[in-house]
């Protein structure tokens, strides 16, 4: 059994249309196009992807740079800040 998207009433797998609120349950190929878009949306694909097809690449980058920065936290932010002083060390003993 699956719930409406629209009012949350149950539904058989047989039923086209909600039985509460008449709204059609999407198709496969509705489902699948919006796994693919969300996909393309939030995959590293799909961020290259937009930053290729962007007119301004460096803004689309540095955009992309942005919100990839605001998603981190602190923990993050530190795990990196490590790695960034290891790979450093490891530089300057080799010079």
């Amino acid at each position: 059994m699956n719930n409406c998207r629209v009012c949350g009433h149950e539904r058989s797998t047989s039923e086209i249309r909600c039985l509460e609120c008449g709204e059609f349950y999407p198709t496969i190929a509705e489902l699948i196009a919006e796994e693919e878009a969300y996909e393309a949306a939030h995959s590293f694909r799909g961020h290259y992807q937009k930053i290729l097809d962007a007119p301004d690449r460096k803004q689309a980058l540095l955009a992309e740079l942005k919100q990839f920065a605001a998603g981190l936290s602190t923990r993050a932010w530190f795990t990196l800040f490590v790695i960034f002083v290891f790979v450093f060390a490891l530089v300057i003993t080799v010079l």
